[in-house]
Order: structure tokens, then C-alpha cells, then sequence
């Protein structure tokens, strides 16, 4: 009852032409504020990851710029280089080493190692440490490198006993290779710890905790800063630290899902003469779009809105319209109770008014109209009858042939049911008029059927050949397209009485345009010019051929006129025929089919 309602039509109508647009508004607000957003947060995050980095460059370079005061310190230099380890030169050493640990207050302790005199010291909130328990003294592994930066750990003694009141801590280290200048021998190594506070608090501001994930990496994926401090100086697992390492780009932004994260991460590399760093902050998508998110609320919040109203004002407006509609199909419903001499009143102005009184003519023609209805009904069946009728014959025809053919069999008669089965097919394929437009091989295996009994009508004078492109074999064609042109030749162009055999080659190929090409050529007499003339006159009388191509075409009578009409009453005037005498004697028809049918 629903579907038929035209009261219930209207309201859906009305409804959906409110509701289709504002959600529809919706969805292209949501997408276009996703994408804007995403490539806002983008933005700003590479914005906040370099100013983060320049920052963090700046602090290590701090720490670099201390562990070179070995250096700059002339009277230090110099004991670093004789190796001396009198009081004086003891003395000078920790007024060097104090200065180095005030330099930076995140500067935990320092280590220093003197080679010629095999003399360790330890730096640690103003104490100053000699020997140290454990023997031999530390010495890092810087390899071949000069500074080597190793990741965060617990801070540890260099073989000193543990210092009062001074609990351990988590640190990061910068070992320096001390090289005699001018020179490349190492006369000593040089090891900071900086308490990762520092460097903690410089990356804690580039993020949100708790939504978002903020990564510092080394160029071996170990984790010099996260959001779990129990991976600090740890490598990670997860494919993301792989795949982002590999990115050769200094900075840029990701899509991933992977890992237990669905999200963007955004990267911006730290690059100096000693670090190879990776900055990276992962949004997940519920923080990436919580904009968008809220937005869409709003308009759903607006739409439910709209969406009451319409609803209320929509309703009111179908009872209104359909009022007078109700009234007719009471009128109605008594007229097809039988009550022909209803009383339409309906006193309106409008167009109910002009449809009540259409009704109302209507009724006088009421009876003529039923009996009209009978007449209708009985010539209807009586044409079924007889397209039953007409679909027996050809049945009664198929069985008949067949029944011939099992009989040719029982005889050992091969050749007789052969030609009973191609007559067959041939007429199966000529009396199912279910099919108009058929594909190019039904048509070709027509004329295989075709020739096949012409062959024994003829003692086996006539070969057939097919050169066909296979993409072609799918070509829409009108059905009995082919027949005529090969028909043609059995007409005109085949002589029993030649020497020689009879040919007809079929070919197709696919043009570049989309376009088939078929051709049918024969070796029979051929046709004469002015035969030819002729026969291209009646196509350019028709109006089949305007341009250069259509001088050239032409057909073999009726029945080639025939063919192209349909061609062009199917494909439209990209269809085309030529023809042509082939030498030193023979007949070629070429149709040229386009690759879309016409629409007209």
C-alpha cells in the first residue's frame, strides 16, 4: 500500500529532497574537512618536529661544544698530552672537569682516561675521583670513529665505588676520542653522561600525552626517547622503525596501519657530523580527525533538526495536496462496484476539478470500452494460437530432419546425415528470430554450414578458407549479414564447368579505431566494369555512400543492398561497404563495422 500512495510518495519525495542534500552535505563536509585537517596537523606537526629538531641539534652541539674544551683549555691540553699526574697537574685536571660539569646543569658526570699515564678520573657532582676498585681502568669502544653517542641507560661508576647520596640515574653518553693536535694519536678518551631530563623535557612538548606517540631514534633504531621509559636505548620490533629508517627522504609523512597503530607519522631527520637521528610523532587516526569528527556531529545534529520539521510540514502538505485525490478513488471504488451512475461532485477550479470531469466523460464510454476489451482479448488469443501454431512447424521440421539423419546412420550413410545436420543448423540459426544482432562467429559458422552443402551440391569444386582475427569473433553483427555476400558468388561468380576449384575466403581484422573489418573474396567470373558502375550508382541513389570510401562502394544486387541497409540502420553511417574486381578474375566485398552501435 505504501508504494502505491501517492500520498506517501510525496512525503518520500519531499523528505528525500531534504535529507539527500544535507547528507550529502554532510559526507562532503566530513571528507573535505578530513583532508583538510589531516594536511593541516601535517603542517603544523612538521613545523613543531623541525623547530623540535633545531632545538635538540642545538643541545647536542652544546654537549659537544663542552667535551671540546679539552681542547681550548691550553695547561689542560698539555697535561693531557705528557700524561702528568703530580698534584699540580691533578689540580689543573679537576679545575678542567669542574668547568666542563658546570657548563651544562643536565651534565650528570664525566669520566676522563689518560692513556700514557693509564690514569682514569671521575667527574661526579664536584667530587672528584682517582682510582677507581676495579682494574684495569674503563675505556670505551669508540671503534674508528671519534665521538660516539651511546643510547640511554642507567648510569654506572667506571669502576669507582658508588657515590653517597647520589642515587643512579638514566643517561645518555658522549665518548670522545682525545687526539693529539697536531696529530691523530689518542692520548686519551673522554666520556660525558647527561641525565636525559634535559633532553626529555625538549621532546615532551612536541606531543600530546596520552594521544599521541613521540620517537627519537638512533641510526640503528634504538629508541634515544619514547613514551615508555623501559624502552629507552632499546631497538623495537615493529616493521614501522624498519620501513621509516629505509625512507631515504630527511623528513616527511606516512599512512600506516600496522602494529596495533592506524595513524600518520610524521618524520624529520637530525643529521650532523656525529648524529644520524630520526624524529618521528605518530597521530592516530582518532586524533587526527577528532575535528572532523565534531563537525559531523553538528550537521547530524542540524540534519535530525531539519529532518522533524520537514517531517511536520511535509506531512501537512501531502493530506492537503491528496485530499481530492482520496475523494476520486471513493468515486472510483463505487464505479467498480458496478455503480455506472455515480455523482462525481467535486466543485473545483484547479485540476482535480478538470480530472473529476474527465471522469465523468469517461463513464459514458465505459461500455464501449468493455466490449472493445472482449474483442481485444479474443484477437489476442488468437494470435497466440497461431504463434503456437508457427512454433510447431519448425519443430516438427527439426525433428524430421533429425530423424532422417539417425536413419542416414543406420544406412551407413555418413554423408547424408552430414548434409542433414548442416541443413539443420541452417535453418535453426535462419528461424530463431529471438536473435537480430548476433556475435561475428554465429555468422561465420553459418557459412560454414552453407558451404559445406554447396560443396556436395558441387562434387566438392569449393573450399572455403577462414583468416580470422580472434579478436573479431565477439563483433556484434546483424544476423544474415554474411549469407548474402557468399550467396553472391553460387549466383554469379561460380562456374561448375571451370577446371579449376572454387574459392571463398572469409577474413576479419581489428583496426586501430576499434573497428571490424570483414571481407568475403571469391575466384569466380568476376564482374564487369560497367556491371560494377552500376550496382554503385543504386548505392549512391540510396543515399548509403557520400564520401570517397563510398565511390568505392557498392553491392551485387538486392540483396548487398540489403546488408548495408541494416548495417547502417544498426551502426549508423560508419558503416560501410566496398567492393571490388580482383584480378585476374574474382569478386571482393568488404564491410567495415564500427565498434559501437548506433544509438538513435
Amino acid at each position: 500500500m505504501f508504494r502505491k500512495s501517492i500520498r506517501n510518495k510525496l512525503i518520500a519525495i519531499l523528505l528525500a529532497a531534504v535529507i539527500v542534500p544535507l547528507s550529502t552535505s554532510i559526507f562532503v563536509t566530513y571528507g573535505y574537512t578530513k583532508r583538510a585537517v589531516t594536511e593541516d596537523r601535517i603542517r603544523s606537526t612538521s613545523a613543531l618536529l623541525f623547530q623540535g629538531r633545531e632545538n635538540i641539534k642545538h643541545y647536542m652541539e652544546t654537549i659537544n661544544q663542552t667535551s671540546l674544551s679539552v681542547y681550548n683549555d691550553a695547561s689542560f691540553n698539555l697535561i693531557l698530552q705528557s700524561g702528568a699526574t703530580d698534584y699540580i697537574s691533578e689540580q689543573e685536571t679537576y679545575r678542567a672537569l669542574v668547568h666542563m660539569a658546570n657548563v651544562m646543569p643536565d651534565i650528570y658526570q664525566i669520566y676522563l682516561y689518560l692513556n700514557r699515564a693509564n690514569q682514569p678520573y671521575l667527574m661526579i657532582n664536584g667530587l672528584f675521583k682517582r682510582f677507581p676498585i676495579e682494574s684495569p681502568p674503563y675505556r670505551p669502544d669508540l671503534g674508528s670513529g671519534e665521538i660516539v653517542i651511546e643510547p640511554p641507560h642507567t648510569s654506572g661508576t667506571y669502576g669507582y665505588s658508588p657515590t653517597p647520596y647520589i642515587s643512579p640515574t638514566v643517561v645518555m653518553t658522549l665518548h670522545r676520542s682525545i687526539r693529539l693536535v697536531p696529530g691523530t694519536d689518542e692520548i686519551g678518551t673522554l666520556s660525558v653522561d647527561v641525565d636525559m631530563k634535559g633532553l626529555a623535557a625538549m621532546c615532551d612538548t612536541l606531543y600530546e600525552h596520552g594521544s599521541e606517540q613521540l620517537y627519537v631514534l638512533d641510526e640503528a633504531g634504538r629508541i634515544l626517547y619514547g613514551p615508555d621509559k623501559e624502552l629507552w636505548g632499546q631497538r623495537p620490533q615493529e616493521n614501522w622503525v624498519s620501513d621509516l629508517l629505509a625512507r631515504p627522504e630527511p623528513s616527511g609523512s606516512i599512512a600506516w596501519d600496522g602494529d596495533g597503530f592506524r595513524g600518520v607519522q610524521v618524520y624529520n631527520r637530525l643529521q650532523t657530523g656525529y648524529l644520524n637521528w630520526t624524529i618521528v610523532k605518530r597521530i592516530p587516526d582518532d586524533v587526527l580527525y577528532r575535528e572532523a569528527r565534531a563537525l559531523t556531529r553538528i550537521n547530524t545534529f542540524v540534519l535530525v533538526a531539519f529532518a522533524l520539521l520537514s517531517v511536520v510540514v511535509t506531512v501537512g502538505a501531502a493530506v492537503l495536496f491528496t485530499a481530492p485525490i482520496k475523494r476520486l478513488l471513493g468515486y472510483i471504488s463505487q464505479i467498480q462496484k458496478g455503480n455506472m451512475n455515480v455523482d462525481i461532485d467535486m466543485k473545483r477550479n484547479d485540476e482535480f476539478g478538470i480530472l473529476a470531469a474527465r471522469f465523468r466523460s469517461m463513464m459514458q464510454h465505459i461500455n464501449n470500452l468493455i466490449v472493445e476489451e472482449y474483442r481485444l482479448e479474443l484477437a489476442n488469443r488468437t494470435n497466440q494460437l497461431k504463434a503456437l501454431q508457427a512454433q510447431i512447424q519448425p519443430h516438427f521440421l527439426y525433428n524430421a530432419l533429425q530423424s532422417i539423419g539417425t536413419l542416414a546412420l543406420h544406412m551407413n550413410a555418413p554423408n547424408i546425415y552430414k548434409l542433414i545436420s548442416s541443413l539443420g543448423k541452417m535453418m535453426r540459426y535462419s528461424m530463431n528470430t529471438a536473435e537480430t544482432i548476433v556475435p561475428l562467429a554465429k555468422e561465420i559458422d553459418h557459412i560454414r554450414a552453407y558451404v559445406e552443402l554447396q560443396r556436395h551440391r558441387f562434387d566438392g569444386k569449393v573450399v572455403l578458407t577462414e583468416e580470422t582475427d580472434e579478436r573479431t569473433l565477439d563483433a556484434p553483427v546483424p544476423k544474415m549479414t554474411l549469407q548474402p555476400l557468399v550467396e553472391n558468388y553460387f549466383k554469379h561468380g561460380f562456374d561448375p564447368s571451370s577446371e579449376t576449384d572454387g574459392s571463398i575466403v572469409v577474413r576479419s581484422e581489428r583496426l586501430p579505431d576499434g573497428s571490424t573489418l570483414v571481407s568475403v573474396a571469391d575466384n569466380g567470373k568476376g564482374i564487369r566494369p560497367e556491371r560494377l558502375d552500376e550496382m554503385r550508382r543504386l548505392l549512391r541513389r540510396a543515399g548509403l555512400g557520400s564520401d570517397t570510401e563510398a565511390e568505392d562502394s557498392g553491392g551485387a544486387g538486392i540483396g548487398l543492398l540489403n546488408v548495408l541497409s541494416r548495417l547502417k540502420l544498426t551502426f549508423g553511417d560508419g558503416a560501410e561497404m566496398r567492393v571490388e574486381a580482383l584480378r585476374p578474375h574474382g569478386f571482393q566485398v568488404t564491410i567495415t563495422i564500427p565498434p559501437n552501435r548506433n544509438e538513435a
